[in-house]
């Protein structure tokens, strides 16, 4: 018997600050920016409207504004979201004369994005892929999403139609880039004054001093990851974890930080789970590369078959199933070269494939307050080794698949 749980794992803090200096915040000029794009994915999807405004002594002094042509039609959802159509996008630039242009108008000023691990992903990629250039971008950055978690924890939610309503910022045509960099720059306004104001802070690098203190572990998003007991140490150490993530760490789910996990890790193993997980949703968004120092925390990579990961291709996290191949290959390449044992599981939730019902029923129940209800369920029955075989056999070489698994199974006894 294997005793194991799947958790939801924070960071203890999540920077405000990317790439500190000790600059001086009243006296900076900043470029507050928005990106649209195709989808989700750094890798896989494109840039097609970047717009911004540059601020300099709370008034703004220029603006940006740039559409960008993707070279293939968008997609309903992307229209719909963005309202942006292919007729506004058709005649316009490339991708890589938009960022190139964007690159020279910012300069060194300090930049600033709303959830801005989105938009510098983006802007980084654009400047490794299209611009030829291995470094990312090295200006100060401000993520307003996570100032607003830090200045003002009793909101509910700190999404920027939330803030721009509860600060009486007017922000038309949500989902457009101009429109939603303008929004964001007279937020930042009102936040660094109650930066200053409230909690004393005066330069950029001052922003992270208060990372991974008081309920900090409310703020960081939650990724799903794998725990398997590997003796009675790792036993006790799993209960003990299950236990303060129910009565410290509990908020709207049990989470477990960081912290918690390596200070209790002892007779533990740990996997990086579903697509939930942190190195499946970085291989969905960012290159192989970004992702190995994400993977270096887990003791073994897991990968669903296709099947399991269908409701992605479903809404449009995934462009189709060629791209999800492809994660589930780069997962697999990246164990490899990490020396991780790669572990194909199918993210089992019932027995037998005419079980699924049960679980909708239990889900539907829910109704909206279960994102599962957003998307057709996938199918999570317990496969046979060979189902299993079959599934991944667009890897090639079954054998070694096979090997590998015996050699983790040997390791877990």
């Amino acid at each position: 018997m294997m005793y194991g749980v799947e958790i939801n794992l924070v960071d203890d803090g999540v920077p405000i600050a990317y790439n500190p200096e000790h600059r001086l915040l009243e006296d900076a000029t900043y470029v507050v920016f928005d990106v649209e794009t195709t989808g989700l994915s750094a890798v896989y999807d494109t840039i097609i409207e970047l717009a911004a405004v540059k601020i300099k002594g709370g008034e703004i002094i220029d603006r940006f504004e740039a559409f960008a042509n993707p070279h293939h039609p968008l997609s309903a959802t992307t229209i719909e979201l963005t309202g942006i159509t292919d007729d506004m996008v058709r005649d316009a630039p490339d991708v890589v004369d938009v960022v190139r242009d964007f690159k020279e108008w910012i300069g060194q000023d300090i930049l600033v994005a709303h959830n801005a691990s989105f938009d510098m992903g983006f802007l980084n990629a654009a400047y490794k892929r299209l611009l030829k250039k291995t470094d990312k971008a090295s200006n100060p950055v401000i993520d307003t999403l996570e100032l607003g978690r830090f200045l003002y924890p009793e909101f509910k939610n700190h999404r920027l139609n939330t803030l721009c309503k509860k600060f009486d910022i007017e922000l038309t045509q949500h989902h457009r880039a101009i429109y939603d960099a303008e929004a964001t720059g007279y937020l930042m306004l009102k936040m660094l004054k109650d930066a200053a104001e409230k909690k004393e802070i005066a330069y950029h690098d001052q922003l992270n001093e208060n990372m991974g203190q008081s309920n900090a572990y409310q703020r960081s998003r939650p990724y799903h990851a794998t725990l398997i007991a590997q003796n009675e140490t790792g036993l006790k150490n799993l209960f003990k974890l299950v236990s303060l993530s129910h009565i410290h760490y509990f908020y709207r789910v049990p989470r477990i930080p960081r912290s918690q996990l390596e200070k209790y890790r002892e007779g533990l193993i740990v996997g990086s789970a579903c697509d939930k997980g942190e190195v499946f949703e970085g291989m969905m968004q960012k290159s192989p590369d970004e992702v190995e120092d994400i993977a270096a925390f887990y003791d073994y990579l897991e990968v669903h078959p296709p099947e399991v990961y269908q409701h992605l291709l479903q809404l449009e996290l995934v462009r189709d199933e060629r791209a999800l191949k492809e994660i589930i290959t780069n997962i697999v390449k990246l164990g490899e070269k990490l020396n991780k044992p790669v572990v194909a599981t199918g993210n089992v939730h019932y027995l037998h494939p005419e079980d699924k019902i049960y679980r909708k029923i239990l889900i539907s129940s829910q109704g909206g307050a279960n994102p599962l209800n957003r998307h057709e369920l996938p199918k999570v029955h317990f496969r046979t080794t060979d189902e299993m075989l079959e599934a991944f056999s667009f890897l090639g070489d079954e054998k070694s698949e096979r090997d590998r698994r015996n050699k983790y199974a040997k390791k877990s006894i």
